[in-house]
């Protein structure tokens, strides 16, 4: 599974991508959320305001995923 992360979250990762295996538990965004947050406990903090997309299609935490799924981690923006 690839987890591709944009703004703070490529920052804080230090890497615009993360290749991991999905969830053994019930395969979905919300888990592979929780598992990001254990092993990558600098993104903890964004992940609760960030937005999921998988494909060009924005997804809830109780969205399946497959094993060969590209999750999109989108922070919140700001700007003025």
């Amino acid at each position: 599974m690839r987890i591709e992360l944009y703004g703070v979250l490529a920052e804080l990762a230090g890497a615009s991508a993360l290749e991991m295996a999905p969830p053994a538990e019930e395969a979905t965004v919300g888990a592979v959320l929780e598992r990001l947050r254990r092993d990558h406990p600098a993104l903890a903090e964004q992940l609760d305001a960030s937005a999921v997309a998988i494909g060009d299609r924005l997804v809830s935490a109780d969205t399946p995923v497959a094993a060969d799924s590209r999750l999109a981690l989108l922070p919140p923006v700001s700007g003025g």
